[in-house]
């Protein structure tokens, strides 16, 4: 028998740098945590833009503080280094560290633009900049012009292209304007809404730019005042489809919280002896192309009145269903008036743009204050809006949510029509926001990355509109239970096709033997094409092998050699037929060796519940069935996920677990135990946190201690 054995799996994807606890520390200052930057850092600045593309903050333009000099400096900021690198103009030659001869073309200098990322593009459009400037001239007394100009930024080929779009027939080019909206478009569509003239009179189009072909396709208009110092427009580059249960309840596999992983083996012992009952089963090929509706529980390898359960998740917008865009705003910051608006996203072939009013439609028992120059972004089902909040008591830098729903902005026209309301909440990240100056915010993943300095003073940097660029705070959003969930590789009609493969012995060549002793049969192909960790140790093993093959074949030569000598020497005798050579004994002696090595089975120290629920996953890449989706069974995979570092099975279980949480707080106890097992730090605070609600808060059910691993963590994959 040859076995291979590891250690425990290290632990999962790091994770936002938490602070340490102090005696004076509260639950909230747990979500967020503040960091230094480095590198070349740019100067403080007025009106300038932050763009996010991947990993990568771009700041462009802007006006330096000390001398009113507008500039037309890019600079990129890395969240993962926290580095700043100057990337416009160039400076120096990286090889030779000599000015190049001539610097290329670049935009005007100009601030209070609006710069939207395009894919891997940065387009700036408009802004105040200055009038024409004579070489050599200073631009002390140069007054100044709105710009209505088109610069795009490639961060690939690190260049400008400064072609100007043309206009559609009967389609007007817009004004030159600054202090506009530009929400992003995940398409290839710019949207100009709003801004200031020269003589800071407000405009009301709306503009819409074709990128591919560089043409404006289309002029709109927009009735109210609406500027960048009290409205933002966004959107989601991701739509979120509502999680549906057709054959039975999500509720009901989160309904028994002390039912443990041993209980619940025995429960579906039957159904599983059912499913791996030899039968004559027809061809591969009929049994996919059957209908999904001919799909038995038991064809499937579920237990009787089972179905599959569809937890949300996240997909691309479709050209045709683009997300809306949502525009909010807030007027007279003493007695303050917010209006909220649903934007419809321009779409081929007459690019709509109608409007559609949820100012009556928010509630909450707190609701924003007035905040000055708001940004916002779209996480999951939250819209949240980031803004300094100034006020005789309290000056600092805001974080508010606004729940859309279940379906997120594309749902709010049934959410309304059902009679529901949106609701504000604050995100309170605790004392890291209350000192210094925070300026502006961006959406990162699910975090919130904020800009400024700690050190100084918001009012007095907001009275000069600075932006400073010496710290980053980062609010990690998941433990308030804002997040964007999982995508879903595969729709279900492919996920059933997967669990009816996984039901089918005679499709099995390999085995996982559980801690309690049952054999689970399933494809090794599957398990090297989708679990990095099998196919990292399998590796491992046939390398072993190799070694133990090329040690047996030399011992094998070596003793041939000897034989072949001794015959050479021996005296001739009669012999019945001629004796097998050297070479085919070796040959046949490979092969049997090589099949012998080959791994039929892996022993894994987790019991047979949580195995098949691990199973049922590579073969759905999703977690849908009511075994996978009962809290011991959760419980155990977020630990099996981090200690076989599956981070795309730890990102599901998560959202799994956070979905549990909201069907109510009687499961927060046990969720928070999962997620302490786990690891996972923002599920942790979030259970914490509804339990502290109230005063028995999660204590209506104990936690259940799930099996998990019943051994040293080791595993054996023998033949």
């Amino acid at each position: 028998m040859t076995s291979l054995s590891s250690g425990e799996g290290r632990a999962g994807p790091s994770q936002i740098a938490r602070p340490s606890s102090t005696s004076g520390s509260t639950l909230a200052d747990l979500t967020a945590c503040v960091r230094r930057t480095n590198g070349i850092l740019p100067p403080p600045l007025v009106g300038c833009s932050l763009t996010l593309i991947g990993d990568n903050v771009y700041l462009f333009g802007g006006r330096l503080v000390p001398t009113r000099t507008m500039v037309s400096t890019l600079y990129t900021l890395s969240l993962r280094t926290l580095t700043w690198t100057l990337l416009w103009p160039p400076t120096v030659s990286e090889a030779n560290g000599v000015p190049p001869p001539s610097t290329p073309a670049g935009p005007d200098p100009r601030y209070f633009h609006s710069a939207e990322a395009w894919g891997n593009k940065i387009v700036v459009f408009g802004g105040e900049g200055y009038s024409a400037v004579a070489e050599g001239e200073s631009v002390d007394n140069v007054p100044l012009r709105t710009l209505g100009d088109i610069c795009i930024w490639d961060t690939e080929k690190n260049e400008w292209d400064l072609r100007q779009p043309t206009c559609a027939e009967g389609v007007d080019p817009p004004a030159p304007r600054y202090a506009h909206l530009g929400p992003p478009q995940e398409k290839s569509l710019l949207i100009i809404m709003g801004g200031q003239d020269i003589r800071n009179t407000y405009l009301h189009s709306v503009n819409v730019l074709d990128l591919d072909s560089m043409t404006w396709i289309r002029v709109g208009k927009w009735e109210r005042h609406i500027g960048t110092y009290r409205a933002v427009a966004t959107t989601s580059n991701w739509t979120v489809v509502p999680s549906s249960n057709p054959k039975g309840s999500m509720a009901g596999s989160l309904s028994s919280p002390t039912k443990s992983v041993r209980s619940i083996a025995e429960s579906t012992a039957s159904s599983k002896a059912a499913s791996s009952r030899p039968t004559t089963p027809s061809p591969l090929a009929s049994s996919l192309l059957a209908s999904e509706e001919s799909t038995t529980e038991n064809d499937l390898g579920l237990g009787k009145g089972e179905g599959l359960i569809q937890l949300s998740y996240s997909q691309r917008p479709s050209s045709a269903n683009p997300e809306p865009i949502l525009i909010f705003s807030n007027f007279n910051f003493t007695q303050v008036r917010r209006d909220l608006d649903l934007l419809s996203a321009p779409a081929p072939p007459n690019y709509p743009l109608d409007t559609f009013s949820l100012s009556n439609n928010m509630a909450g028992l707190q609701l924003p204050p007035g905040l000055r120059f708001p940004t916002g972004t779209i996480v999951g089902r939250h819209l949240l809006i980031f803004g300094t909040y100034l006020s005789h008591a309290v000056n600092n830098f805001s974080v508010w949510a606004l729940d859309l729903g279940k379906a997120g902005p594309a749902g709010i026209p049934d959410l309304i029509k059902s009679g529901e309301t949106l609701s504000w909440s604050r995100v309170d990240p605790g004392s890291v926001l209350s000192r210094g100056s925070w300026n502006r915010a961006l959406g990162w993943k699910n975090s919130v990355v904020i800009i400024g300095d700690r050190e100084r003073d918001i009012a007095t940097d907001y009275d000069h509109r600075q932006t400073n660029f010496v710290h980053v705070a980062f609010i990690d959003l998941e433990a308030f239970g804002i997040y964007q969930p999982p995508p879903q590789p595969l729709p279900p009609l492919a996920q059933s096709f997967g669990l009816l493969t996984l039901s089918q012995p005679f499709l099995a060549d390999f085995e996982l033997i559980c801690s309690d002793g049952k054999r689970l049969g399933c494809s090794r192909k599957l398990l090297e094409d989708r679990w990095p960790w099998f196919k990292n140790k399998l590796d491992d093993f046939k390398n072993r092998a190799k070694g133990i093959l090329a040690a047996q074949k030399k011992n094998q030569t070596s003793q041939a050699e000897a034989e072949a000598s001794a015959m050479a020497t021996a005296t001739a005798s009669p012999v019945e037929g001629p004796p097998p050579t050297p070479s085919s004994r070796s040959s046949n002696s490979r092969s049997s060796t090589e099949l012998r090595l080959t791994p039929r089975t892996l022993n894994l120290p987790e019991p047979s519940p949580v195995i098949q629920g691990f199973l049922q996953y590579l073969y759905t890449l999703t977690l849908c069935t009511p075994l996978q989706l009962s809290l011991p069974v959760l419980s155990a995979l977020l630990v099996f996920a981090k200690t076989y570092e599956e981070p795309n099975l730890r990102a599901l279980v998560v959202h799994a677990l956070h979905e549990a949480l909201s069907s109510g707080q009687w499961t927060a106890a046990t969720v928070y135990e999962a997620a302490t097992l786990g690891g996972s730090t923002a599920l942790q605070i979030r259970a914490l946190r509804i339990m502290m609600a109230g005063p028995r808060a999660g204590s209506k059910s104990k936690p259940s201690h799930s099996e998990g691993p019943t051994e040293s963590g080791r595993h054996r994959l023998v033949t």
